[in-house]
């Protein structure tokens, strides 16, 4: 039994098995009614009575009946439910009420993610949100931000410094991506200084990535040849298929050609070109733009798309 001052984690289905096994006054017909043995149901209420400090039925030939105890709590039980269920009724109706267009920038490579698991759990759960996606590069992004045609962007950023008050950063590793067969990529990594000279496929300024990029090679005392801006990442990738250059992109822009053998890729090392994604909500959002952007912090965040 319970002996202590610490708080108690009420369980809801004990609470509404206690609701029920009082009205019956009968554990095999509870657990009949809730699909349960009569075991089931026993230790159930055993586990509520040592959290309840005592016991809360009598056992007797015909049956239960409540304890003294349970007669006590029976009626705050009660009001629990009810009280439980009008909480889901207003949560369930807000969830209904809850509307309107919310326009999103985001990279290409977020898609499969990221906004294809965000279109499904909207259409379960929040059916009055309306979807607008828009693809582009961070510079695009940044653009579109700014002029406030949409209302939530994914744009990379070189640190986490921003004009933006509210964002969130996921960090990404690059990648050296190359034709299958290449010796450059062969191995798990890369050295930055190996990139001098190459023919690059890489996005246009003022991309962050390509200023990144240019910086480092500043620093580096090497020379990025590019040999073509693109800012698509299909297309990068493709020119890299047919052996027209390289790219560098984040693992998971690439893990499905990669694993397909289309290319292959290695990791960016000394110094390692961490890139970071940040989820950036225009000011003042609408209750369904805040939704979404909570959304979209979570599936990140249960996502293996920062690796």
């Amino acid at each position: 039994m319970k002996t202590d001052d610490s708080p108690v984690n009420w369980d809801i289905k004990s609470l509404r098995i206690f609701l029920l096994v009082a009205r019956v006054g009968n554990l095999t017909k509870a657990g009949v009614e809730l699909g349960m043995s009569q075991s089931a149901v026993s230790r159930y209420l055993s586990t509520l009575e040592k959290k309840s400090g005592g016991y809360l039925f009598q056992r007797h030939g015909r049956g239960v009946s409540l304890s003294e105890l349970g007669q006590r709590i029976y009626p705050i039980v009660e009001r629990v439910m009810e009280d439980l269920g009008n909480l889901t009724g207003i949560v369930s109706e807000e969830a209904q009420r809850l509307g309107g267009l919310v326009r999103i920038g985001t990279l290409p490579s977020l898609s499969r993610d990221i906004f294809v698991p965000l279109f499904f759990l909207l259409q379960k759960e929040y059916p009055g949100i309306r979807l607008k996606i828009q693809e582009g590069s961070g510079g695009q992004i940044d653009s579109w931000l700014l002029t406030q045609q949409i209302d939530i962007g994914l744009p990379y950023r070189n640190n986490n410094e921003s004009q933006y008050a509210d964002e969130s950063i996921i960090q990404m590793q690059s990648y050296l991506v190359g034709p299958l067969g290449d010796k450059l990529t062969r191995g798990s990594t890369v050295p930055f200084r190996k990139m001098h000279q190459i023919p690059l496929i890489l996005p246009s300024k003022p991309s962050a990535v390509r200023m990144k990029l240019d910086e480092l090679a500043r620093k580096e005392k090497i020379h990025l040849n590019v040999v073509i801006d693109a800012d698509s990442g299909l297309m990068q990738k493709c020119i890299t298929e047919q052996h027209g250059g390289y790219t560098v992109l984040p693992w998971h822009a690439i893990k499905e050609e990669v694993e397909n053998k289309q290319i292959q890729a290695a990791r960016i090392i000394e110094p390692e070109i961490a890139r970071n994604i940040s989820i950036v909500v225009n000011n003042n959002p609408s209750k369904a733009t805040r939704k979404v952007s909570r959304i979209i912090r979570s599936l990140f965040e249960n996502s293996r798309i920062h690796q």
